[in-house]
């Protein structure tokens, strides 16, 4: 039973370590749905260069993903949770089969004795060893991962559980098996990242260049005149200068296939009546309060966050508790008070206390024995090794054969209590003196204890909260939903739709493009159903008001936009700016240099503006302090010898003259052999980086993502 417990503890990490591998849970399924479910059933998820991945068999997938994740983690999946495991699935499938395809090109296999050294021999899997770590010490527990390994490939020994421990043995084994696949999948990640890593040696020139971007920097004074000072008027942009450069950057522009929507948006917030109602029932509950001193029912009934039966320092309250204790005695109750918005508090002071805020922990849990009285032999007989001259620590890493030490570090009453450490055993760590071993009986687990520090004691308040967010009630949501469908009612057609809601005290969020691909509008959570509805709405057509979270929603599409190249027309503005800046540059330079200024100061004055001083900048520095990114900057600064002025020169936001006032040269020689590694170390990065989610296969692949007809 003890074993089981260890799985159980451990799946929800099981889970969560198959999940980043698959890199999973990122933000992002973007689906709808549209036709019947029999229609549905029939058409496929995705085609991945051919090969297709259908609705049943993607389904079954997200069921399983969607049953590990409430089997570990408890409850119902939120909206948001769901959308976030279809992607999952989505990554997962997609992933298998371009790794396959190209593990077929290049001839890149796993074998089965590989897979056997990566699970249980000199190679594990990191993945493995990040999952089998001892919970105390974080080092990898190979007897943990044995036993683990006889459970689950001797289904003969599940016959020892019962029916529940069975069904919760088969989900861990269905995730182990996840596991497998996904170790696999990653090895051959590796290879593929190795085989063209190779391809991609860096040589002596890109050595050297390297070398030098890196090894000099400069100080300098500058001044700039940016373009916003000048009106755009005063340059002009033709038609055919925005064409031809549109023609240059036309690939900047691809786009997907889009949804053009306007939106409202609006706050189901409490009313003031709703205020005062939960008002009203805070003060109920501090009269309450102040008639016991048994407030964890109390507390718990009424409060967002549950009771803490421990003592904290001010530093682990927050800002309404801290006020309320700093002058506040035993027994006193204040509230409600709010810092602002709708979180309400109504706090008691229990206890006081002067005592060590923080203790370091050595601590180890026992076997469970039978006899009491083997329990108390056995965890004495260790005591004796520490008192004999052994550190608790040695001790321990001893008795695990290397792989813990028992130190958990420095801990608070309330980091050990959130723990699951019951309040008696808490209590007994932080009176316990320094050095002292003990053993502690708790309901499940029985622990031998040491503390060896503690911090100076400070004042610590035992503090009963109710912490309460005030929420809209029943009659204020229908009153802002029947405001938001009479408007609707009222402005039926997309133009009034757009443009009345000013009037109406609505804020439109207008001409809006959304994606197939995209989770939500914006901040708004849970509004990919917003998405779904528009993807499968008409051009003029209306939503009904559709509930977003803690928002009505209703929507319009204005139209569609075709999967290719955004057109000249929507662009032209971002276009036009840039060539605006570059004439105004242009302009610029060519009247300071008419003046034939010899100082900075003259040049500050012309340019109505005061230098300003950079340090350590190099050729390749990213952005600049007080200039920001500006690659000529960069190359004009190392390019002037120290004492110049460089000539007025253009950048992409401003006009800039720079004065070098000191330059330094690094005093690491160049090593050719070490530059070459550190470049190609950083090509296998980027490589890798790309292979990890999927973005270099998929510029090769031919992929038709069909899920917005399904979700």
């Amino acid at each position: 039973m003890a074993t089981l417990e260890k799985i159980r503890n451990k799946a929800g990490l099981l889970v969560g370590v198959v999940g980043l591998a698959l890199l999973a849970f990122i933000i992002g399924d973007f689906l709808k749905s549209g036709s019947t479910f029999f229609h549905q059933s029939k058409e496929k998820i995705v085609i991945v260069d051919g090969q297709s991945v259908g609705y049943q068999e993607f389904m079954k997938r997200v069921e399983d993903m969607s049953n590990a994740y409430k089997n570990n983690y408890g409850g119902a999946l939120q909206e948001d949770q769901q959308d976030q495991i279809r992607q999952a699935v989505y990554d997962e499938v997609v992933g298998k089969i371009l790794l396959d395809n190209e593990s077929e090109k290049t001839g890149l296999t796993v074998g089965a004795d590989e897979l056997t050294d990566m699970i249980m021999g000199k190679n594990i899997s990191p993945m493995i060893q990040q999952y089998f770590r001892n919970p105390q010490t974080g080092v990898f527990d190979r007897n943990a991962l044995m036993q683990f390994l006889q459970i689950m490939e001797s289904e003969d020994m599940w016959l020892n559980y019962s029916d529940v421990e069975q069904q919760q043995l088969a989900a861990q084994k269905m995730q182990w098996n996840d596991m497998k696949n996904v170790i696999v999948e990653q090895k051959k990640i590796g290879k593929l990242n190795t085989f063209l890593s190779s391809a991609m040696v860096s040589n002596v020139i890109d050595a050297k260049a390297a070398y030098e971007e890196n090894n000099e920097n400069v100080d300098f004074n500058f001044v700039a005149q940016p373009y916003i000072s000048m009106p755009d008027s005063a340059v002009v942009v033709s038609e055919s200068e925005l064409k031809s450069l549109y023609e240059k950057r036309k690939e900047e522009f691809k786009q997907e296939e889009a949804r053009v929507i306007d939106y409202i948006s609006v706050a189901i917030a409490p009313s003031s009546k709703d205020i005062q109602d939960a008002i009203v029932r805070l003060d109920t509950v501090r009269s309450e309060l102040q008639r016991t001193d048994e407030v964890s029912d109390i507390i718990n009934d009424n409060s967002d966050v549950k009771y803490a039966d421990v003592y904290l320092s001010t530093t682990a309250l927050n800002e309404s508790e801290r006020v309320f204790v700093s002058k506040a005695g035993i027994g006193d109750v204040e509230g409600p008070v709010s810092e602002g918005g709708n979180v309400h508090y109504v706090h008691k002071l229990i206890g006081k206390k002067e005592a060590p805020d923080s203790v370091k922990l050595n601590l180890i849990v026992l076997p469970n024995f039978t006899d009491d009285v083997k329990l108390a032999a056995y965890a004495d007989s260790l005591t004796q090794v520490v008192k004999g001259g052994k550190s608790f620590t040695q001790m321990v890493l001893e008795l695990t054969n290397g792989q813990g030490n028992g130190d958990t570090g420095w801990q608070t009453e309330i980091s050990l209590f959130r723990n699951g450490l019951d309040t008696k055993f808490v209590d007994a760590i932080f009176k316990s003196d320094v050095n002292k071993v003990f053993l502690h009986r708790a309901a499940l687990r029985n622990y031998l204890v040491q503390v060896s520090e503690k911090t100076k004691p400070v004042t610590k308040y035992k503090i009963g909260t109710v912490q309460y967010l005030i929420t809209a009630s029943q009659e204020t949501m229908n009153k802002i939903y029947n405001n938001l469908s009479a408007y609707i009612t009222n402005n039926n057609k997309i133009e009034s739709f757009k443009n009345s809601g000013e009037n109406a005290g609505y804020l439109v969020q207008k001409e809006v493009p959304i994606y197939a691909n995209q989770l939500k509008l914006s901040s708004l959570e849970s509004s990919r159903s917003v998405i779904r509805w528009a993807f499968n709405s008409n051009k003029g057509s209306i939503s009904e008001i559709i509930q977003c979270g803690d928002y009505y929603v209703v929507a319009a599409v204005e139209g569609k936009l075709k999967e290719g190249y955004r057109p000249l027309k929507e662009v032209a503005d971002i276009l036009k700016r840039e060539l605006l800046n570059q004439k105004k540059g242009e302009k610029i330079v060519k009247n300071l240099e008419a003046k034939n200024l010899t100082s900075l100061e003259d040049y500050a004055r012309e340019m109505n503006t005061e230098q300003q001083e950079v340090k350590f900048v190099t050729f390749s520095t990213p952005r600049i302090s007080a200039i920001g990114a500006e690659p000529a900057v960069n190359v004009v600064a190392l390019s002037t010898e120290k004492g110049k002025i460089s000539k007025p020169f253009a950048g992409k936001t401003a006009a800039y003259v720079l004065s070098v006032t000191d330059r330094r040269t690094g005093e690491q020689p160049f090593d050719e052999k070490t530059q070459m590694q550190q470049l190609n170390m950083q090509n296998s990065y980027r490589v890798m980086s790309f292979l990890q989610n999927n973005a270099l296969l998929k510029e090769i692949a031919k992929i038709e993502d069909n899920r917005i007809r399904f979700f």
